[in-house]
């Protein structure tokens, strides 16, 4: 019996782990729709930070999963009848992500993923007439918010501990109901990996 049992957990593959640091800039665009089904657009995109540390683990040679804790800066500016109008707003959350990996030779690897986050917004402010106002009390904001999209990256190794990496992630909150407000932030992010 512990023959058996020695073989079964010698036939899974190794699980291989990495730990990768990023940072970058959010393009986010706020997608508001009001009650009336109306999407106006007096708002444009607007940069803010992000940063990420996340543990990536091989489910087999070729594909990896991905989990780990997001800061995320979704803001945006605008004007409404030549009176300016701005967005500022801080969110931490989880992410997640699973797709394959394509080596492409000299330790440059590819990686495609779908990703999921969950996060809760911090701190956030609304900048109109001349006046700051808490977003804390405005439900469209501070609930806990999905978001749903893709990432690509572009990996090169330099040595068998340490990395580099160029990383373009696009999500959305797809929000329905009678009025909301998605946000639709592509992000683009350097970082550090480094392997055990």
């Amino acid at each position: 019996m512990k023959r058996i049992l020695l073989l079964v957990l010698l036939s899974f593959p190794a699980v291989s782990q990495t730990y990768k640091f990023s940072i970058g800039s959010n393009i986010t665009s706020f997608v508001f729709t009001n009650s009336a089904g109306a999407n106006p657009s007096f708002l444009r995109p607007a940069s803010g930070l992000h940063a990420s540390l996340t543990r990536e683990s091989s489910l087999s040679k070729n594909l990896l999963y991905d989990f780990g804790i997001l800061y995320n800066q979704f803001n945006s500016v605008g004007d409404a009848q030549n009176i300016p109008i701005s967005y500022a707003s801080d969110f931490i959350g989880l992410g997640a992500g699973i797709g394959p990996r394509l080596n492409l030779g000299k330790g440059i690897t590819f990686i495609a993923k779908a990703n999921a986050s969950v996060s809760k917004m911090v701190n956030g402010n609304q900048f109109l007439l001349n006046h700051y106002m808490d977003l804390a009390g405005d439900d469209q904001f501070n609930s806990l918010r999905t978001m749903y999209g893709y990432s690509f990256e572009l990996s090169k190794q330099i040595n068998p501990q340490v990395g580099v990496f160029i990383k373009y992630q696009h999500l959305d909150s797809y929000n329905f109901g009678s009025s909301t407000l998605n946000f639709i932030p592509s992000t683009f992010s350097l970082g550090l990996s480094f392997s055990k």
